[in-house]
């Protein structure tokens, strides 16, 4: 038996089938993916393992593990990178390109050497982003508005010319 102490632990990575605990000799201990999240980050372990040569490296495979001191921090799980989404509406679809086009418009105005953005407020920024979202409703959006002088109050009074 030997006792390490979990400085890191590394979920499996995609396709793969063994994560690993980082001890706090920096000493890389394989262990497979369903008992990855049985260990604690700083907890304490005694182990058994077992090592496999390959390509003149020895690598080091947690067998069993049993908890001597812990401090009950889990590791985060890994967020699934294949998940199954539903298909997207075409309300999604346009909030989507907006956003983008909202994003995009934003940084580039933010990156102009004529603007200050550490000047801007948060009411300032939230404007602009909103003037954005107007912009792109009434040019690229699902039904832009026709060009036409019926949209601007000023122009819609009651003074002949």
């Amino acid at each position: 038996m030997v006792t390490i102490t979990a400085a890191s632990i590394e979920w499996p990575k995609e396709g793969k089938k063994q994560g690993a605990i980082i001890d706090s000799t920096g000493k890389r201990w394989g262990v497979w993916a369903d008992k990855v999240g049985t260990f604690q980050q700083f907890g304490t372990y005694e182990i058994t393992y077992k090592t496999n040569e390959f390509r003149g490296t020895t690598y080091y495979t947690i067998d069993t593990a049993t908890l001597v001191a812990g401090n009950g921090v889990q590791p985060p799980r890994p967020t699934p990178t294949s998940i199954h989404m539903p298909p997207r509406s075409d309300n999604a679809d346009n909030q989507r390109r907006m956003d983008i086009f909202v994003c995009g418009a934003f940084n580039n105005i933010m990156a102009n050497p004529n603007t200050k953005p550490q000047e801007w407020t948060s009411e300032g920024m939230a404007g602009m982003i909103k003037t954005l979202k107007t912009v792109w409703l009434r040019t690229l959006g699902p039904q832009p508005d026709p060009i036409s002088s019926t949209r601007n109050n000023d122009m819609n009074d009651d003074i002949p010319f």
